[in-house]
Order: structure tokens, then C-alpha cells, then sequence
């Protein structure tokens, strides 16, 4: 991996910048935090995506896709992949450039099946733990197979949520996860293929990596800290070293990857040059620094949303229902936050406009996405224009949208 410096006066790069690239996101392992950054880096750089047909962030997942799951795109070329779907090493080839770079997501795997667990509601779908408040996950791993095994009979599913799941998005079978010498093959295949596997405890130094990897700026990785997708749910301070064990032997074949591709990390930051962990230092200060600027330059409110219409009130001649709905404004008063020169990156400024970029959800930028995506694809079918009329936002409203991306809102017309 070269030096990824910066030389000369005005700060040149002396590497090549890589922008054709395929994100494996692995689910509940802060890929949605990940997709936002490459989302966000797509868009400044005019990159084409490969954008799912259907409203989800799913391009054939959880089956291996096909043509007729992704937008096509005007001249039939893409740059970006990042939405979720299985691991096809000779389908994505099919599709991609080249020169296209892989990157994948892992997470410790019990932190990710306690994800799981909050976020699939997995403990309600068992009804032996419906009763447990304690740490439903704790109880399942005592004899997982008894809540497994009529699940799976249950559904139509080609994965398990609670098995393994991270090695399914990467393209492991789940009929092999007893069989050593295939799980060993794969995880071999996948170091072959895969360039970087980012990992969510090591994020920091994973996107330094990345950086220098993709001859990116500092400013391409920046991010809110604050977690994407997040529903809140206790996590212990730290896990039971038996607990532990008994969720590797149920989940062997996530250890494994997860074993190989952290010590793969820290040998990738050992071969860097001695001021890698300086620059992550950096970043992490720039991170804090810009957190803090940020919180001013984007001003968040909470306003009252009427539920039902005028109509149906008077015909009902109740007391309106309302919510109260976060919204967002661009703070232009703000001004600008100037990070000075350094031996990663020439200077920049961070404004207003870049906070709400790094605010945005990956459903803001998905609308802004297939928004630009309709002007390139004059011509489609009527599936492929409903598809690109997704406007199922988070963050931006009609104001933002106009304001920070010269764009109007369109209606939902499915």
C-alpha cells in the first residue's frame, strides 16, 4: 500500500484516486454508517450506482441478484455498489469495471447478534423467550437449536437471522456451516477477494486505511458519529466469557471470518508507515472538532405533524392526532470551519451544507440518488420509474432538498 501523502505547495496526490468500488454491507455491523460515507463520496464525485428496484436498500438480497433488481443506467456502466446484497464475486464482476475495488464490513459477532436481536425483534419470534426481560440473547445461546430449529422450519427464508448471518451476506452457504474444510476455503477465498474489511470496533483506523487505500482526502471519510439505523437497546459493559464461547460454537463460521479480518487489520496498519496512528489521532480530533461546529450549523427542531386530514377530522369531529416530527435547518450563519494543512490532507473547510450531508440517512440519500438518477435515464419502463420515484426521507424536507441540492420534491406516485 503506498504512502498517501500529499507533495508540492498546493498539496498534489501522488496516488491515483479509486472511485469504481463495491461495498459489501453486512447487516447490523455499521454498514448503514459506512453506505452514508461512500453515498455521500458518490454523489460529490458524479459516480453512477447501482441503485435497488424496490424501496428497500436491497438489490436481490436476501437472494443472489439479478438484472431485474437494480436501475439500469444510461450507458450501461457503474461506478458504486452499496446497498445490501449476497456476496457474487463473478455476478458483481459481470456488472462492474475491471478495476473495481471490494470492501466489507465485520463486527464482533455476539455484538452483532445482540443488534440483530433488538433490531429483527428475534426474541418475540421465539415464543419460549416472549417472557424474558433479563438478556433474551443469553437465553437463546443456552440451546440454540431448540429455538432455531422450529424457526427456520417456519420460514421460507434462505438465511438465519441468528446463524452465522454476517458469512451469508458474504456468500456462505448455510448448509455447509458444520463443514471445517469449506468454512476454511472460505474464508481463504474471501482474503483473496475482498481488499479491505473494514471492522466496526477499529472504525477509525479501518477509514484511515481506507483512505490511503483508495488515495482518497481525510474529507471523503468524515461521518456522524452518531450511530445510522439505531434503535436503542442495553448492551452490557462486557460479555461473559462463556457467553462468548457458546455463541462461537453456534456461530462458528462469523468467528472465523471475524478472527482472520481483525488480525488482517492490525497486519495491514503494521506494514503502514510510523505516523498511521497519528493520523488516526487526527481524524478522530477532526471528527470531534466538526461534531462540535456542526450542532450549530444544523439546527434541529421538533414541530407538531397533524396525523389525519382536515377532511377526516370534521367528519369524525374529534381533537386532531398529532406527533411531534425532528425537523432540520441550515444554519448559514454559522459560517465555515477551516481544518488547516497536514502531511494527509491539504486544507479544507466544513460548512453547513456538508453538516447536513453528514446528517442525512441512508433513505435521504437513496431519494437524492434515484432523483439524479431519473435525469440520466431519460427513457424506462413503468417498474423503473416507480422505482426512482422513492422519496421515503429521514432528514431532508422540500427546503433542504431545494436549497442544498437544487432538487424538488415529487409526491410518491406508486
Amino acid at each position: 500500500m503506498p504512502n498517501r501523502k500529499f507533495s508540492g505547495t498546493r498539496g498534489e496526490e501522488i496516488c491515483d484516486v479509486k472511485q469504481n468500488f463495491v461495498f459489501v454491507k453486512v447487516h447490523k455491523a455499521g454498514g448503514t454508517t459506512a453506505t452514508c460515507i461512500f453515498q455521500r463520496f458518490g454523489y460529490e464525485h458524479n459516480l453512477t450506482f447501482v441503485l435497488p428496484m424496490n424501496i428497500n436498500s436491497d438489490i436481490g438480497w436476501p437472494n443472489i441478484f439479478k438484472r431485474e433488481d437494480f436501475i439500469p443506467s444510461a450507458d450501461g456502466t457503474f461506478n458504486l455498489l452499496v446497498d445490501h446484497t449476497v456476496y457474487h464475486r463473478k455476478l458483481l464482476d459481470h456488472i462492474m469495471p475491471p478495476d473495481t475495488v471490494y470492501i466489507a464490513i465485520l463486527r464482533h459477532p455476539l455484538a452483532q447478534l445482540r443488534s440483530v436481536f433488538n433490531w429483527y425483534g428475534l426474541a418475540k419470534r421465539f415464543p419460549e423467550l416472549k417472557g424474558v426481560r433479563v438478556d433474551p440473547v443469553a437465553s437463546f445461546l443456552k440451546d440454540p437449536e431448540k429455538y432455531q430449529i422450529p424457526l427456520v422450519a417456519r420460514s421460507k427464508a434462505p438465511h438465519t437471522l441468528s446463524k452465522n448471518f454476517m458469512a451469508y451476506d458474504l456468500g456462505f452457504p448455510p448448509g455447509l456451516f458444520d463443514d471445517r474444510s469449506s468454512v476454511d476455503e472460505f474464508v481463504q477465498k474471501i482474503a483473496r477477494e475482498i481488499d479491505l474489511v473494514l471492522i466496526l470496533e477499529h472504525f477509525s483506523e479501518s477509514l484511515v486505511l481506507l483512505r490511503r487505500m483508495m488515495c482518497w482526502k481525510l474529507k471523503d471519510i468524515l461521518y456522524n458519529v452518531s450511530p445510522k439505523n439505531l434503535r436503542k437497546y442495553t448492551k452490557p459493559t462486557t460479555e461473559n466469557a462463556s457467553l462468548v464461547e457458546a455463541h462461537r460454537r453456534w456461530s462458528n463460521v462469523d468467528y472465523f471470518l471475524y478472527d482472520h479480518f481483525n488480525a488482517t487489520l492490525w497486519q495491514k496498519i503494521q506494514d503502514e508507515d510510523n505516523d498511521f496512528h497519528q493520523e488516526v489521532r487526527h481524524f478522530e480530533n477532526v471528527l470531534q472538532s466538526m461534531t462540535t461546529y456542526c450542532t450549530k450549523a444544523i439546527l434541529e427542531f421538533e414541530v407538531q405533524k397533524r396525523l389525519v386530514t382536515r377532511r377526516a377530522r370534521a367528519a369524525i369531529k374529534k381533537v386532531p392526532n398529532v406527533t411531534l416530527v425532528t425537523t432540520w435547518e441550515v444554519n448559514n450563519a454559522a459560517g465555515r470551519q477551516t481544518i488547516p494543512r497536514t502531511a494527509w490532507h491539504d486544507q479544507f473547510d466544513i460548512d453547513p451544507h456538508l453538516c447536513l450531508k453528514l446528517r442525512m440517512e441512508w433513505q435521504d440519500w437513496e431519494y437524492v440518488l434515484k432523483k439524479k438518477h431519473k435525469l440520466m435515464v431519460k427513457n424506462g419502463s413503468d417498474t423503473v420509474r416507480s422505482a426512482i420515484q422513492f422519496n421515503h426521507l429521514k432528514i431532508l424536507d422540500q427546503t433542504l432538498l431545494s436549497n442544498v441540492f437544487n432538487m424538488t420534491y415529487e409526491q410518491d406516485v406508486q
